[in-house]
């Protein structure tokens, strides 16, 4: 047996029968090839077979009955076949032909005896396989039965490649159906919106991911005049600019553009498009693409925007310096202008130099603390030092800043470094300032203290005088009882009693003026009105005056008692000197605090004062507005004083025939 020789293009052809052999041609169509090769030929069997390297694969068979339908290929006939492709191959007597007669085919059962067979030689001109007649006895092909033979396998060779072909669409169709759903399931699991716009009609299509995005009511589809409108008027005719600039491009383009939502706000969408050209066409005849909702994005981007211009305005603006330096060669790398100011620098100069270079040697050892600080909290500060100015000057900073890494790993660290020259200005002034004021309240205690004893003095002589004029007037008086007829004397006597009484009042106005704050209390009014109404009571009665009082039980001031029943005493007094007698009379006292004050109101019906006239004039010492006996003139002077001793202030209201209101407040609280 001759081995068949091995086609130069071997390899080749063995690639291409491969990709053949893997489809399937169906029964009927198989058993019809075979049997006209059958009788072209003019044989009991023929075969229809695809080789590759090794093997050859039997596609169709006709008066035969195969267990196996593969064979090696160095013991088949169709092996030389395919090195033969100008004319059939064909073998009279396998058993005189050198190449076959001891072939296990040609020796074995039922023995090929003849052999005739042409390739099947697909559009590349590699012969795939063969077409082929077998007989049992030795035969002869005539031209014709050649040429039909040759013929046949050309109408072969056509049917495997239709069934090629229709098996590549049908797998095609499989991929583009998996890719159409796996399209489908990304664009609804990502909410991405699809489109299709025909430009010859200008029709639309879209997706049902658009529904949801656009939050209309799922519809037809919009026409594109429809979608032109619920684009932002703004951001039309930008989209309009770019699909004309990609009009003849093949290239996708992207463009962003607002879009009115169905809840009447505007949503941002994100086109992705490209035209489609067809096949063999200058001029496109479709658009596709994407629209995918960016709101979110968007409404970041611009927060992220509007912060950096925030950062960025707090930066430039800031009233402290602020600067970004390397942390292992302390080189300035960022700084803002309030920082420049002090310096003296512009800042080209200021970021060529580097920390160390504005700071004095003797700060070394506080440096090195606070880069301890800095590696070990990330952190420093805030410390004092001084920076050095351009001139060679220095100034006082206070400096914190914490340690910072960039994109790329490295350290920085970001100071805040306040100039502090006018505040060290103003301590130094302030210490000045407070120096003198020492001083002048040394001098003022000093001087209190001498008017505090001087007044002592006055008031202990002028009362020893008083009480020794008044001994000698009683010793005249009972010498001789006829003094007391004396128009003088009665006038001596009376300048007497005056002394006495203008004592007692300058006496207890010392008295208040040197009162110590320290010495307040919370003084609950509640029994000291009481008290003062119970002992004013029978006077009242006299005058017909009605007092009604309205104040609840732990009802705090705080001051000094005898002051706050000095107060109480002398309104209530003086209601009942200045009540009217032409109608009944009253005093109303009613109390309330609210917040740290407690307020005291008393209300009388009595003659009133003419504030016009004596409004400016009623707290002063020695000033009567009726013509009454007990009239001194230094109640209420004495009263305001001891109210605003104790932080208090008083109010007055009044009308003459009418009536007076006096509203004092006084704090509950230290």
């Amino acid at each position: 047996m001759k081995t068949p020789p091995i086609p130069f293009n071997d390899a080749e052809r063995s690639r291409e029968a491969s990709e053949y052999d893997k489809y399937t041609i169906e029964e009927e169509d198989l058993n019809f090839l075979s049997a006209m090769v059958a009788e072209i030929c003019n044989t009991d069997s023929a075969l229809i077979s695809l080789i590759d390297k090794e093997t050859q694969y039997i596609q169709s068979t006709f008066g035969m009955e195969l267990e196996v339908r593969e064979f090696p290929r160095e013991f088949t006939f169709c092996a030389h076949t395919i090195n033969n492709v100008d004319h059939p191959t064909v073998v009279t007597d396998a058993r005189k032909d050198e190449r076959f007669k001891d072939n296990p085919f040609v020796t074995g059962e039922n023995p090929v005896i003849f052999y005739s067979g042409y390739p099947l030689i697909n559009k590349n001109g590699y012969a795939l396989g063969t077409v082929c007649a077998i007989g049992g006895e030795p035969k002869e092909l005539s031209e014709e039965q050649k040429n039909k033979l040759v013929l046949l396998s050309k109408q072969v060779m056509n049917v495997l490649e239709l069934r090629k072909q229709s098996e590549v669409l049908t797998q095609t169709n499989k991929e583009l159906s998996k890719l159409n759903k796996r399209f489908q399931y990304i664009t609804n699991s990502t909410n991405m919106g699809t489109f299709e716009c025909d430009i010859t009609d200008y029709s639309l299509e879209i997706n049902e991911a658009w529904w949801t995005i656009t939050g209309y009511p799922n519809e037809q589809n919009p026409s594109l005049e429809k979608f032109q409108k619920l684009v932002h008027p703004e951001d039309l005719s930008g989209l309009k600019e770019k699909i004309k600039k990609h009009y003849n491009d093949k290239d996708r383009f992207e463009y962003q553009f607002r879009l009115l939502h169905n809840n009447g706000k505007y949503i941002w969408i994100s086109a992705n498009a490209q035209f489609n050209f067809g096949a063999d066409k200058e001029e496109p005849s479709h658009i596709y693409g994407t629209l995918t909702d960016i709101t979110k994005q968007k409404n970041k981007e611009s927060e992220v925007l509007y912060r950096q211009k925030l950062l960025q305005s707090l930066y430039e603006l800031s009233p402290i310096g602020i600067a970004l330096n390397d942390f292992e060669t302390g080189a300035f790398l960022e700084l803002n202008q309030k920082l420049l100011d002090s310096t003296g620098y512009t800042r080209e100069e200021f970021l060529k130099l580097n920390y160390w270079e504005v700071t004095p040697k003797e700060y070394e050892l506080q440096e090195a603390q606070q880069i301890e600080s800095m590696n070990e909290k990330g952190s420093y500060g805030p410390y004092e030092k001084e920076y050095i100015k351009k001139n060679g000057e220095k100034y006082p900073v206070v400096l914190r800043g914490i340690l910072v890494e960039d994109i790329d790993g490295q350290k920085k660290i970001w100071s805040f470094i306040e100039d502090i020259s006018e505040h060290k200005k103003d301590e130094l002034e302030k210490a000045q300032h407070l120096e003198k004021i020492q001083s002048l309240l040394q001098i003022k205690n000093d001087q209190n203290e001498r008017l505090e004893n001087f007044a002592h003095i006055v008031s202990h002589n002028l009362r020893s005088h008083s009480s020794a004029i008044n001994t000698l007037i009683h010793f005249m008086q009972e010498e001789n009882t006829t003094l007391n007829e004396m128009e003088t004397f009665k006038y001596l006597i009376q300048a007497a009693s005056n002394l006495e009484d203008t004592i007692e009042d300058l006496n207890e106005i010392v008295e208040v003026n040197l009162s110590d704050p320290k010495d307040f209390k919370p003084i609950d009014i509640y029994p000291l009105i009481k008290k003062n109404v119970e002992s004013v009571l029978p006077l009242a009665k006299e005058n017909g005056l009605e007092i009604v009082t309205d104040v609840e039980p732990k009802t705090y001031m705080i001051g000094v008692r005898s002051y706050l029943e000095s107060i109480f005493l002398n309104f209530m007094t003086n209601s009942i000197k200045y009540s009217a007698v032409d109608r009944d009379s009253y005093l109303k006292i009613s109390a309330q605090s609210e917040g740290n004050f407690t307020t005291v109101v008393f209300e009388d019906n009595g003659l009133g004062i003419e504030m016009d006239t004596y409004g400016n004039k009623l707290f002063k010492m020695y000033q009567t507005f009726h013509s009454h006996k007990d009239a001194r003139g230094i109640g209420l002077y004495i009263t305001k004083n001891q109210i605003e001793t104790m932080n208090g202030t008083i109010e007055v209201n009044s009308e003459v025939n009418v009536g007076t209101t006096f509203k004092i407040k006084i704090p509950n609280k230290k």
